[in-house]
Order: C-alpha cells, then sequence, then structure tokens
C-alpha cells in the first residue's frame, strides 16, 4: 500500500500541555507518539472528540521556550493499553505563529538529519 502522507513522521514522544478551547481553561498534560509538519498523534488520559479545538504547547528539546500552537482533532480511540494515557488522537495543526513556527520546523530538520545520519 502506498503512504498517501505529504510529510515524514517521527516517531518521537514530547511533552504536551493542551487546553480545549470554547471550555473553562484547564490545563491537561499528554504526549507525543509521533509528529511530523502538519500534524501529530497525542495520547492523553482521556478521550478528546473528533472536531475538538485544541491550544497546545509543546515541549521541544533545546528550544528555550515550549511551541505554541492550535490544531484540530481529526480522530480519537481507546488504546488496548493498562498505560495512564490510554487515548490516541490525531491532531491537525492550524496556523503556527512565525517565532513558533521556525523553532518547530527546527526542530523537525534536526530530527530529519539524526535519521538519515547527518548531523546539523
Amino acid at each position: 500500500m502506498k503512504e498517501s502522507r505529504r510529510f515524514l513522521r517521527f516517531d518521537v514522544a514530547l511533552k504536551v500541555d493542551y487546553m480545549l478551547q470554547g471550555e473553562p481553561k484547564i490545563e491537561r498534560t499528554g504526549s507525543t507518539k509521533d509528529v511530523c509538519a502538519e500534524g501529530m498523534q497525542l495520547l492523553t488520559e482521556e478521550k478528546l472528540q473528533k472536531g475538538d479545538k485544541l491550544e497546545f504547547k509543546l515541549t521541544v528539546p533545546e528550544a528555550l521556550n515550549p511551541v505554541h500552537l492550535n490544531g484540530n482533532v481529526m480522530w480519537s480511540k481507546e488504546m488496548s493499553s493498562e498505560q495512564k494515557l490510554s487515548y490516541s488522537s490525531g491532531v491537525e495543526f492550524g496556523d503556527i505563529e512565525e517565532d513558533n513556527k521556525n523553532t518547530f520546523l527546527k526542530f523537525l530538520c534536526n530530527l530529519m538529519y539524526l535519521k538519515t545520519g547527518r548531523t546539523s
């Protein structure tokens, strides 16, 4: 089967602090399973709903501050696991402010260099 994704995905676990838009501002914590330039797989303790809008801070190694992003939940499912983070959701990124975009894209470029065996 041919891969239909436009961007290379990286299997990386990053801390994510997120809030559901339109609800009281309660910050929750999750983790990424994989990340690419247009989205990520988010692992959480609670099931998110398709269409949920999120604001989140992605903790990126070697960055001075977390990357602030927003996105939409495209799908969500329960994982068959006894781990604390037992739900998985696909999140598509929305618009990213320029300084956050630069930090995030630099991080992805570094992952690509590592994957191909090159150094930045």
